[in-house]
């Protein structure tokens, strides 16, 4: 394990009057170690405006008795990639001081917990003498923080060139910061804060006991007779069946709701994030029911002496392979005694269960088994003007096939068709109009539900919600 990275952060005896951390990329464990580490006197976090919404959320939670933690969003035309925190310190004789530290690491556990991340860090102790305009600047982005909070926006210039020591100097970045509840305020943001879903696949080795043998079996007669006892053959000296009944049919949940609510990307079916918020709990594939009751059975080996009756069962149909393999079964199966080696095949058994139920335990598994959809998040990848152009151009086509269909059934593209009325003569015609008329009118007032006036973008956003009558 290599060593951490927390102590850059800390002065022993030192009191951490403010601490100012921007980075892109944010997780609850760092902010945890830096609160009960430092106990700042106000925590300041300044966040890409692609993040999570989640991470918004979590942000907005942390506490601690005596720190103040107020977080914004910084706002430039791709990433804010910036790793940097300042910490305004009071010393043990009352003075002010100040510490830099940036590098590679975001504000997160792997960047900062060591044995993790292979991570450049470079710390600085500021003075007002030297250091003028890299202190300067750092206020004014913590001063910019707290206005947010207030629902002031504020433009941060660049600081070019600033000297840190003999040979050694620093470009700091301008960018806009916003208050973090702030609306989405570009088409591009707006798709990089949605999510794609994808058809959750667990482990193929989960509900199945896997047995190894010591020799492939031949093919031909005695390979189907082995696959008659229910066991699967795979390419290696394996075989593999089940131990629970698992079922994957049954109703609850239709597919009815990702041509609804879903636009399909090159990167999969996208969403946006409020659609998630409000009606994830739709996204449910068929079968839903009985994967519920597969779990169900699942649990039931909790109990030990359902445990031991499933282990029997499973010993029994070993027992059975061992006769249809008859006088050759000890060159494929492990024998004791002149027979099938039980020991090894029931502590086999019971680790596999012992696995699949502290596997079924877990909340995030369980909901993507049961729902059988994982949502992921937008890669953030919109530096990459090339990478990013294709995709809200696959965005765009889909729309565009919608408009060619007799009857859509997609929520988003009515929306938009709703919103583009009157501004824009025929958008659906080419994907790059579309693109271009969304980007140039995502703030500009159409008409929205009841006769209301409202930014374009807020109509799309809220294309998961249902219309009410114009007045």
């Amino acid at each position: 394990m290599g060593r951490h990275h927390y102590d850059l952060l800390s002065h022993p005896g030192w009191q951490a009057v403010s601490v100012l951390v921007i980075a892109p990329f944010v997780e609850r464990s760092f902010f945890e170690r830096l609160l009960n580490d430092l106990a700042p006197v106000r925590l300041l976090v300044l966040v890409d405006d692609g993040c999570r919404p989640d991470d918004i959320t979590m942000l907005a939670r942390l506490s601690k008795s005596g720190t103040e933690v107020q977080t914004a969003l910084g706002g430039v035309r791709g990433l804010m990639h910036a790793k940097i925190m300042h910490i305004a310190w009071r010393t043990t004789a009352g003075n002010r001081a100040h510490t830099l530290v940036c590098g590679s690491g975001n504000a997160t556990g792997a960047a900062f917990a060591g044995g993790i991340n292979a991570e450049l860090f470079c710390k600085v102790r500021l003075t007002a003498a030297k250091h003028h305009d890299t202190i300067r600047w750092a206020e004014r982005v913590s001063a910019a923080v707290v206005a947010a909070c207030t629902g002031a926006a504020t433009r941060i210039d660049e600081h070019p060139d600033v000297e840190l020591a003999r040979g050694v100097s620093m470009r700091l970045p301008s960018m806009r910061i916003k208050p973090a509840d702030a609306r989405i305020g570009s088409f591009d943001l707006w798709l990089q804060r949605g999510f794609i879903v994808a058809e959750y696949r667990p482990n193929p080795e989960f509900l199945r006991i896997s047995v190894d043998l010591r020799e492939r079996l031949p093919p031909g007669n005695l390979e189907r007779r082995v696959l008659a006892l229910g066991f699967e053959t795979t390419p290696t000296k394996r075989l593999t069946l089940p131990y629970v009944e698992t079922e994957n049919g049954g109703s609850g949940g239709g597919e009815r709701w990702k041509g609804r609510y879903f636009v399909w990307t090159q990167l999969g079916a996208w969403c946006s994030a409020s659609c998630r918020k409000e009606r994830g709990r739709v996204f449910v594939k068929a079968g839903r029911k009985g994967r519920v009751r597969t779990l169900g059975r699942l649990a039931l080996l909790k109990d030990q002496t359902q445990l031991e009756h499933a282990k029997a069962r499973h010993l029994d149909r070993l027992e059975g392979l061992w006769s249809t393999l008859g006088e050759d079964a000890g060159r494929y199966l492990a024998s004791s005694r002149g027979g099938l080696d039980r020991k090894h095949y029931g502590d086999r058994f019971e680790e596999r269960v012992r696995h699949d139920l502290t596997l079924a335990d877990d909340d995030v598994f369980q909901e993507r088994y049961i729902s059988g959809c994982e949502i992921i998040d937008v890669p953030r990848f919109r530096a990459d003007e090339a990478a990013w152009g294709a995709f809200v151009a696959s965005f765009a086509e889909q729309l565009h096939i919608e408009d060619m269909r007799r009857r859509s059934m997609s929520a988003l593209y009515r929306h938009v068709r709703s919103g583009l009325s009157g501004i824009v003569d025929g958008p659906f015609e080419d994907p790059i109009k579309l693109v271009k008329a969304l980007r140039r009118n995502w703030t500009k007032q159409v008409n929205g539900d009841e006769g209301t006036r409202m930014p374009l973008g807020e109509l799309v956003d809220g294309y998961h919600r249902p219309r009410k009558p114009r007045a």
